[in-house]
C-alpha cells in the first residue's frame, strides 16, 4: 500500500512537472509537497479504520467512557477525512477509496486480524480489546502527523497536523488513564 501511494504521489508530481502541487487556491499560500499529499493519503484509511471500530464500540460497549470516546473521535476524525480530501482535490490528487483490505498492510493500520477480534469479543473482553487497539492505532496517527509536520509545506495540512499531535495524544492519555484505574 505504501509504494502505492508513492508511486500516485510521484506520478502526480511528474504530472504536473514540479516537485510540489498547488496550495489550494490561496496564492499566499506554499504550495503542498509530496510529505503532505502523502499526509492526507494515509491518513484518510487511517481515519476510516477508527470510525469503523468505533461504530463497533457504539453497538457492543456497555463502558460509558468506550461509547464517549468512541463517539467523540469518529465524529471529529470524519471532519477531518473531509479536510483532507479537500485539499487531496485541490492539488488535482484523488481522494483514496475505501479500500478496506488494502487499508489493513498499510503502515499503522489494525490488520484484519484485529479487527474479527474485536468483532468477536464481548463485554469487558470487547472493551479492553478496543480501548488498546484504539491507543495503538492512535499512537501511529500521532507518529504520522508529526511526520507530516515536520517534512510537509502546505500551512493547513501542517496545521491539522498538529491538531491531531495534540488530539490524539489527550484520547492517548485518557485511554492510558481508564486502563489504570
Amino acid at each position: 500500500m505504501r509504494a502505492r501511494l508513492l508511486i500516485i504521489v510521484l506520478g502526480l508530481l511528474a504530472l504536473t512537472g514540479c516537485s510540489s502541487v498547488g496550495g489550494g487556491g490561496n496564492p499566499s499560500e506554499p504550495a503542498a509537497n509530496k510529505d503532505d499529499a502523502t499526509f492526507s493519503l494515509q491518513m484518510i484509511p487511517h481515519h476510516r479504520q477508527t470510525i469503523e471500530i468505533s461504530k463497533l464500540a457504539a453497538e457492543k460497549s456497555q463502558d460509558p467512557f468506550v461509547t464517549d470516546v468512541a463517539g467523540k473521535i469518529a465524529t471529529v476524525e470524519a471532519g477531518e477525512i473531509e479536510q483532507m480530501a479537500t485539499y487531496l482535490r485541490s492539488w488535482n490528487i484523488p481522494v483514496p477509496g475505501d479500500d478496506a483490505a488494502a487499508a489493513h498492510k498499510m503502515a499503522g493500520m489494525m490488520t484484519a486480524k484485529d479487527v474479527e477480534s474485536l468483532k468477536a469479543a464481548t463485554g469487558k473482553q470487547f472493551d479492553e480489546l478496543f480501548l488498546a487497539a484504539l491507543s495503538r492505532h492512535l499512537r501511529s496517527g500521532v507518529d504520522m502527523a508529526k511526520n507530516a509536520q515536520a517534512k510537509g509545506v502546505h500551512v493547513g495540512s501542517k496545521a491539522l497536523a498538529g491538531k491531531i499531535v495534540v488530539s490524539q495524544t489527550e484520547v492517548i492519555d485518557q485511554i492510558a488513564a481508564k486502563r489504570k484505574s
